[in-house]
């Protein structure tokens, strides 16, 4: 039997069109729910009125949902992210970091930091004040060879993995080149890190022509500092000291940033941000502090990381609702259409709703905003947990909810 957590809708106006009791028969028709634990939210975006009804109080697994909170936390605090620290003294530049991801990244193209340090015939790497682990709590000890684990640091650089890619004389090109590779045929993945140290093994027959494939490498200062002075081809001194009376040098592509956590759900990316938000405020480069800030925002949230990883971290389906209200506020809907996915997994429809999944075994949620027919805008949030049935049939129950909610309001 479906556990039912159903949330009232809140305007008189859907409310004489989709009652609760409506919305209940739904779910008990939907024979992919069976088993689940069920909780939709709905919102009327021009209405003032909070929150309310039934189950409103339940606690449920977000999985990545959790990067909206992420996100509204860096809007909230700034909406500025800072790449660098920096002091500049003749011909050198004196550095301290801040939490920034995008240095040399793979997949996401950002050249400001690299093309600011390159001007410099001199560089200084000043230690940050730091409090950072490289996994959060409730993240899978055996997951680090997989990209979207990558270790948290101070200063990601290549995103804080190698890419492996095949060209097209069948040779396997690894970037960067740094640590220990060999080639094994006997192998069954495609490539593949010992568990305590950067020694990487890589099987090419399982390549195909064109694929780009990545492995997480173990982070240290003194592997970003190796690594950052083979990309710049020049010296990188390491000074302990605080750097004092610095200049900050702000990020040019916020929204490309956002787009990265909410479209593409990268986890690093998410972390680094959560981390960068305590940068920002408590001068310390830390996902712990970060994830306080953002939790201060929003009631009805447990929180221990900044990207949804972890199985600890418990949201009711109210402070998705209310996060999601936080963020049109802030930056209103044309900038949301521009950082959020649109349409889901729906196919051959015009653009109708922007939202963010969010996966783990057994759950899947799907939070966001949606234009109806009648030209209203509702937030909503779609939480199915406890699932024993295939992913593909949940999502298909989801798509069947968002348009029934698109002819019905």
């Amino acid at each position: 039997m479906k556990k039912i957590i159903l949330l009232v809708f809140f305007s008189s106006s859907l409310f004489s069109q989709i009652s609760s009791k409506k919305i209940e028969n739904w779910i008990l028709k939907n024979n992919q729910l069976d088993g689940s634990v069920v909780s939709i939210a709905l919102k009327r975006i021009d209405k003032e009125k909070k929150v309310v009804g039934l189950g409103t109080d339940i606690y449920m697994t977000p999985a990545s949902n959790v990067k909206i909170l992420t996100v509204l936390g860096s809007i909230y605090y700034g909406d500025s992210i800072p790449i660098i620290n920096y002091k500049v003294y003749n011909d050198t530049l004196k550095i301290s970091p801040t939490g920034y991801p995008l240095l040399l990244h793979p997949k996401y193209i950002d050249k400001d930091l690299e093309n600011f340090l390159k001007k410099f015939k001199h560089i200084v790497y000043h230690a940050p004040k730091i409090d950072l682990e490289k996994y959060g709590p409730g993240w899978a000890w055996d997951d680090y060879n997989n990209y979207y684990q990558a270790e948290r640091s101070e200063m990601p650089i290549y995103g804080n993995v190698i890419q492996a890619v095949k060209k097209l004389n069948g040779d396997i090109e690894i970037t960067p080149d740094k640590f220990k590779t060999v080639i094994d045929f006997e192998q069954k993945k495609q490539i593949y890190r010992s568990e305590i140290e950067n020694n990487f093994s890589v099987n090419p027959s399982l390549f195909k022509i064109g694929d780009t494939i990545y492995s997480p490498f173990i982070t240290s200062r003194k592997n970003t500092i190796s690594l950052l002075e083979n990309a710049l081809g020049k010296k990188v001194e390491f000074n302990k000291e605080e750097l004092k009376d610095y200049s900050t040098l702000n990020s040019t592509q916020v929204d490309e940033i956002y787009s990265a956590i909410l479209k593409e759900s990268d986890n690093l990316i998410s972390e680094s941000i959560a981390a960068n938000i305590s940068f920002r405020l408590k001068d310390t480069i830390s996902v712990d502090k970060g994830v306080k800030l953002i939790k201060s925002l929003s009631k009805q949230i447990e929180l221990f990381d900044g990207s949804g990883l972890s199985r600890y971290n418990l949201v009711t389906p109210q402070s998705v609702i209310l996060s999601l209200y936080d963020i049109y506020n802030l930056i209103g809907f044309e900038r949301i259409k521009k950082i959020f996915p649109e349409n889901y997994i729906i196919q051959n429809k015009k653009d109708f709703v922007w939202g963010k999944t969010g996966t783990l075994k057994n759950n899947h949620n799907y939070s966001g905003y949606i234009i109806t027919d009648k030209n209203r805008i509702y937030i909503f949030s779609i939480m199915i947990n406890h699932f024993t049935n295939d992913l593909s049939k949940i999502k298909e129950a989801i798509v069947d909810f968002l348009i029934y909610l698109k002819s019905n309001s």
